[in-house]
C-alpha cells in the first residue's frame, strides 16, 4: 500500500569508505607505512574496519593509533602499521613521529566521519518526520471516518485498508468478531489470526492502561506462523477485547502500533458506549415494567411511559412468576430466564427481577387458545428453567388487557406463590386463578387481601359495565342468588333465558371466570360478599 505521505528520496552521497580509502593510502605513501587502516567504532564499544591500504599478509605491527573524535566522542581510530627491520619493531620515538604526521589526515579522517553522522543523522529525522506524518495521516483518516458514524466491521475493514494487512478484531477470550484484509494483501482467513493459546495468552497477560500494544514474532509452538501487532481494547480499566494486525509483507513498525493503539482506543469506546446504551434500555423497560405491575402512576402515563420503550400495554399479556430458590440470584437468572422462555413461545417477553422472583411479561401469541399453549410451552422448558432459578415451577397470571389489569395480576401471582410455597412448593405450570379462594381462605386475617381478591374478581365486570352500560355485575349476583339456575335468574331479572345465557359468557370472557365450575361460583360468592361488606352495602 502506497503511503499516505511522500517521502522524497534522499540525495546522492559521496562514498565515505573510498575517501577514507584515499586518506588511508596518502598517509601511507608519506611514511612508507606497510599499512594504514581507518576503524569505526560499533555500538558495543569494538572496532569495525572501514577503509584500509597496504598488504595486510606482511607481518605488520601498531607504531602509532590516533584517535578519531566526532563531537567530542571517539568514534574510531587511524592506525598505522609497519614491518619489523631486521627483527626490531619500531620504538616509541618513530611510534610518536608516525603519529604526529598522521595527526593532519586523523583531521580528515574525523571530518568524513562527522559529515556521514550528520548525513545519516538527518536521513533519520527525515525518515522519522515521514512515519510522524504517515501516523497523523492515518490518525486523521480514522477519525474523519468515526465521525461519519463508522463503527465496528467498518472501522475494522479501514484500518484494514490504510495499513495494507489483516486485521481482525477479538474478543477477550481471544475469538474473532470481525476480520478484514485488504485486496492483494497475502491470503488470510479467520484462523490466520491471534490463536488462544498458553502462551499467546501469557504474552497478553500484561496488557492493559499501562501497555497498551505488544508485538508477537513468529513462533510455531504457540500457533504464531507470522508476526503480530496486538492493541488492547481497553474500556473502564478493563481488557474488553483487542484488535490483530498481522504483517503480510511490509513489515510493521511504530507507526502501525500508534495507529492500531488509536484505533483499539476507538473501539473500546464505541464498545463501551453501546453496552451502556443497551444497559440504559434494559434499565428504562425495567422502571417502566416495575410501575406498571405497582400501578403507582395513572393509565394515561404508564401508557406514555410504555410507548418510549416500545411495550405495547394494551395488547394482551400474561405475567409469569417464577421463583427463585434462597441463595440464588434473581437479577442474575432474569436474561437467560426471559431469552429461554422467549426462545420457546416465539413471542417477546420482558423480565424484571425481584428479590425472590424473575416476573415475565409475555405477549400472548396470534392463534387459536394462546393461553393454553404458552402454559404447554412454559411446561416443556421448566426443566431448562430449574437449573437457572433453582425451582421447576412458573405461576401464570390471568390475561391482562388493559393498564389497569397488571397491578392485580401481579399481586394474584405473588399471593399464589405464596400460598404453594406455604404448603411445601409444587413443581409444574400453576395458574393463579386457581388459587383464588384458597387465597381468601388463608390469608383470611387479611382485610386488605380479602378487598383485593374480590376487586380482582369484579373490577374487570364493573369496568365492562361502565364502558358499555351493560348488566353483568348485577346478573352475576343474581345468577349466584338464585342458586345458578338460568330459569330462575331470567324471571328474576325479567328478561329471557337466552339473555342470560349470553351475559354469563360474557362475564366468563371479561372476568376470566368459569361459571361450570363450583371454585369458581364459590369465589365470585366470596368476592361479591366481601364487596358488599367493604361497601357497607347488603348483598
Amino acid at each position: 500500500m502506497a503511503s499516505p505521505t511522500t517521502v522524497r528520496p534522499e540525495p546522492p552521497q559521496q562514498d565515505m569508505t573510498a575517501e577514507l580509502t584515499l586518506v588511508a593510502r596518502a598517509l601511507r605513501a608519506e611514511l612508507g607505512a606497510a599499512r594504514c587502516v581507518v576503524y569505526a567504532r560499533r555500538p558495543d564499544g569494538g572496532l569495525a574496519r572501514l577503509a584500509a591500504d597496504g598488504d595486510p599478509r606482511e607481518c605488520a605491527h601498531t607504531s602509532a593509533a590516533v584517535p578519531l573524535l566526532v563531537e567530542g566522542e571517539v568514534a574510531g581510530v587511524l592506525e598505522v602499521e609497519r614491518t619489523a627491520v631486521d627483527g626490531r619493531l619500531p620504538d616509541d620515538a618513530a611510534a610518536d613521529r608516525d603519529a604526529a604526521a598522521a595527526a593532519p589526515y586523523a583531521g580528515l579522517a574525523e571530518t568524513i566521519l562527522g559529515r556521514e553522522r550528520q548525513a545519516s543523522l538527518g536521513a533519520r529525522q527525515r525518515r522519522e518526520l515521514a512515519e510522524l506524518g504517515r501516523t497523523r495521516e492515518l490518525q486523521r483518516r480514522l477519525s474523519a471516518a468515526v465521525a461519519a458514524g463508522t463503527e465496528g466491521d467498518a472501522l475494522v475493514a479501514l484500518l484494514a485498508s490504510l495499513l495494507g494487512t489483516g486485521v481482525a478484531l477479538l474478543d477477550a477470550a481471544l475469538h474473532p468478531v470481525t476480520w478484514s484484509a485488504p485486496e492483494g494483501a497475502a491470503v488470510l482467513h479467520g484462523s490466520s489470526f491471534l490463536p488462544g493459546t498458553a502462551r499467546v495468552r501469557a504474552a497478553l497477560g500484561d496488557l492493559g492502561p499501562e501497555r497498551a500494544s505488544v508485538v508477537l514474532p513468529p513462533d510455531p509452538d504457540a500457533g504464531l506462523m507470522r508476526r503480530h501487532l496486538v492493541a488492547a481494547l481497553v474500556g473502564e480499566g478493563e481488557v474488553s477485547g483487542y484488535l490483530d494486525v498481522v504483517e503480510t509483507g511490509r513489515r510493521l513498525g511504530p507507526a502501525d502500533a500508534t495507529v492500531a493503539e488509536y484505533a483499539a482506543a476507538v473501539l473500546a469506546l464505541q464498545s463501551l458506549s453501546e453496552t451502556r446504551r443497551a444497559q440504559a434500555v434494559v434499565q428504562a423497560r425495567d422502571d417502566v415494567l416495575g410501575e406498571l405491575l405497582r400501578g403507582s402512576r395513572t393509565p394515561d402515563d404508564l401508557r406514555r411511559m410504555a410507548a418510549h420503550v416500545g411495550l405495547e400495554v394494551d395488547r394482551p399479556h400474561l405475567l409469569v412468576r417464577l421463583p427463585v430458590a434462597e441463595g440464588r440470584s434473581a437479577r442474575d437468572g432474569r436474561a437467560p430466564a426471559s431469552a429461554l422462555v422467549g426462545e420457546a413461545l416465539g413471542v417477546p417477553v420482558l423480565a424484571i427481577a425481584e428479590p425472590d422472583a424473575v416476573v415475565l411479561l409475555v405477549a400472548l401469541p396470534a392463534g387459536s387458545a394462546p393461553e393454553a399453549r404458552v402454559k404447554a410451552q412454559l411446561g416443556a422448558v421448566l426443566d431448562r428453567l430449574g437449573p437457572l432459578t433453582g425451582c421447576r415451577r412458573a405461576v401464570v397470571s390471568a390475561v391482562c388487557r388493559r393498564v389497569e389489569d397488571y397491578p392485580p395480576a401481579h399481586a394474584e401471582c405473588r399471593d399464589a406463590e405464596s400460598i404453594v410455597a406455604g404448603f411445601g412448593g409444587r413443581a409444574g405450570v400453576l395458574d393463579a386463578a386457581d388459587f383464588r379462594t384458597l387465597r381468601l381462605v388463608v390469608n383470611g386475617e387479611r382485610t386488605s387481601v380479602a378487598v383485593r381478591f374480590a376487586e380482582t374478581l369484579l373490577g374487570p365486570l364493573r369496568r365492562n359495565d361502565a364502558e358499555t352500560g351493560g348488566d353483568l355485575t348485577d346478573t352475576l349476583r343474581h345468577y349466584l342468588a338464585c342458586g345458578a339456575q338460568v330459569r330462575a335468574t331470567a324471571k328474576a331479572l325479567g328478561v329471557h333465558e337466552n339473555t342470560i345465557r349470553y351475559r354469563l359468557g360474557r362475564i366468563e370472557h371479561v372476568g376470566g371466570l368459569d361459571l361450570r365450575r363450583f371454585d369458581a361460583l364459590l369465589a365470585a360468592q366470596l368476592a361479591l360478599q366481601v364487596d358488599d361488606l367493604a361497601r357497607g352495602g347488603s348483598a
